[in-house]
């Protein structure tokens, strides 16, 4: 009869830890587990955008982007802090209503190496009454443009303080491309190295 007990009081330990452990599993939000799965994936993706990628030195980077401005690809953005870039030219290099003002710039570790970059987008003929060109219809626009771009899992929504409706965020292996509404003109676009 003691061995009985002894059993039974074994088996209740080990559900009592099982379902501990998952307890404390499905306590994880959505997006940590999300985070988990793709990093425990092994995948690596390293490109951005205009030949850049994750892992370029700092002086590299500003290199690539100065041979880039030299063939008129982009330009100084604002403040000197960012590059420029306009999407979307007609057959005569002129931007059209649909054209986007992309402004980026690097994001960089203390060891001057790119770990990603922070893209702020908006329709250059952005206008408060023409409703065709706020932000909530351009992230629509990005969420498509950015899967052809980055095909793999698709973006699911995520509460941000950053942003009062939600921002979509898609992770590829080590690879987060997080993306937010930032006003009624800018979508904010950060890639980033996990």
């Amino acid at each position: 009869m003691m061995e009985q007990l002894s059993c039974m009081s074994k088996i209740k330990h080990v559900f009592c830890f099982f379902l501990i452990g998952l307890f404390l599993v499905s306590c994880k939000s959505e997006y940590q587990q999300y985070v988990d799965r793709e990093l425990a994936s092994g995948v690596t993706n390293d490109s951005l955008m205009f030949g850049l990628y994750m892992g370029l030195e700092k002086k590299e980077y500003f290199a690539i982007c100065w041979d880039l401005n030299k063939e008129g690809v982009l330009d100084q953005g604002t403040g000197n802090g960012s590059v420029r870039h306009i999407t979307d030219k007609d057959s005569l290099g002129q931007s059209t209503t649909y054209s986007l003002d992309l402004l980026f710039g690097a994001l960089f570790d203390e060891e001057n190496i790119m770990r990603g970059m922070s893209i702020n987008y908006s329709y250059l003929a952005w206008a408060p009454w023409n409703r065709e060109l706020q932000s909530d219809s351009l992230i629509l626009r990005l969420e498509k443009d950015l899967m052809k771009m980055y095909p793999g899992n698709d973006f699911i929504e995520l509460d941000v303080k950053a942003s009062k409706s939600p921002a979509l965020v898609k992770i590829d292996g080590n690879r987060q491309i997080l993306m937010y509404i930032k006003g009624d003109k800018d979508v904010v676009v950060k890639i980033e190295d996990l």
